[in-house]
């Protein structure tokens, strides 16, 4: 049976040296041995942030943010007119579930919570895309979640992708006007 843990009984925190995350275990030995060896480091130089989620005290993903650029003319709905080559972003440099806790909801709350802290840049500098460069397997879990193909890319092994934050932070002032 399929339970999806409800996202209440999720929480996120930031990665700290005191957080052991020698149980965490994903389909991924790239992405474990990141997470265990080099994730901190890189969160101390400030190349990075990775955010653990946890529930029940048991880590069960994690996701890791850098600042990045997508060139104006990958995007298809950009500014009409735009004088830069590039747009700022947030990429999400590594997003992971533990294999023990898949397919119950937590990528999808990892997605959303990268997109909130995104947000949370937006309110002081400028950053109109989140990014992503996909595994082709996970291609399909961020066109639902409205993620688009950079499509002169689309034949990379890891294939980039982004979601304009334009929309949804129009949105979301248009909710707080109610």
């Amino acid at each position: 049976m399929n339970y999806v843990i409800p996202d209440s009984e999720l929480r996120t925190i930031l990665l700290s040296k005191d957080k052991d995350l020698s149980s965490f275990s994903c389909s991924s030995q790239e992405l474990n041995d990141f997470l265990k060896n080099d994730a901190l480091i890189a969160q101390n130089n400030m190349i990075s942030r990775t955010h653990l989620c946890f529930w029940k005290d048991e880590l069960v993903g994690f996701f890791t943010l850098i600042a990045d650029t997508i060139e104006a003319s990958a995007v298809t709905d950009g500014l009409e007119r735009y004088e830069y080559r590039k747009y700022s972003s947030v990429k999400i440099a590594r997003l992971a579930v533990d294999s023990k806790f898949e397919r119950k909801g937590i990528g999808t709350y990892l997605l959303l919570a990268a997109i909130g802290k995104t947000l949370e840049v937006c309110e002081n500098v400028g950053c109109r895309y989140i990014l992503v460069d996909s595994k082709r397997d996970s291609i399909g879990f961020y066109q639902k979640n409205e993620f688009k193909l950079v499509e002169k890319y689309k034949n990379r092994e890891f294939v980039p992708m982004y979601l304009n934050l334009q929309p949804i932070v129009s949105a979301l002032e248009s909710s707080n006007l109610d």
